[in-house]
C-alpha cells in the first residue's frame, strides 16, 4: 500500500532536491525515496531492526511509566512535607550506599 509523505521545505532546498534528482535521473519522489534507503542502507538500518528497537523501546518506556508513577507519587509526599531527609527510603543508586551522620556538638 502505498503512503503519502509531505515535505515543507524553503525555496532553497525545493530547488536543490529537483536538481540532484535531474542529476540522477530520477523524478523528485523517487529520488528523496532513494535518498532515504540510501542512509537507512549506510546506517545499517532495516525495517525488521527498527520494528525490534521499536518494541524494546514501547516495554522501556512502559517499565518507566511505572517508576515515574512512583517517583510522581514520592515527589506529592515530599512536597507535602509527608517524606523528609530523615524518612524517606534510600533505595537505588549511589544513596543508597552511602551514609549520612550527625554529628553533635556541645557548646
Amino acid at each position: 500500500m502505498s503512503k503519502s509523505l509531505f515535505i515543507r521545505c524553503s525555496q532553497e532546498t525545493y530547488e536543490l532536491a529537483h536538481e540532484l534528482a535531474k542529476k540522477e535521473s530520477r523524478s523528485l519522489n523517487k529520488q528523496i525515496i532513494h535518498m532515504i534507503h540510501t542512509l537507512a542502507d549506510d546506517k545499517g538500518l532495516s525495517l525488521k531492526q527498527m520494528s525490534e528497537v521499536n518494541r524494546l523501546m514501547k516495554e522501556s518506556k512502559e517499565s518507566v511509566g511505572l517508576e515515574e508513577d512512583m517517583s510522581e507519587q514520592i515527589g506529592k509526599e515530599i512536597y507535602s512535607g509527608s517524606i523528609t531527609s530523615e524518612t524517606a527510603p534510600i533505595t537505588k543508586g549511589l544513596t543508597g550506599i552511602a551514609e549520612t551522620k550527625k554529628l553533635d556538638f556541645q557548646d
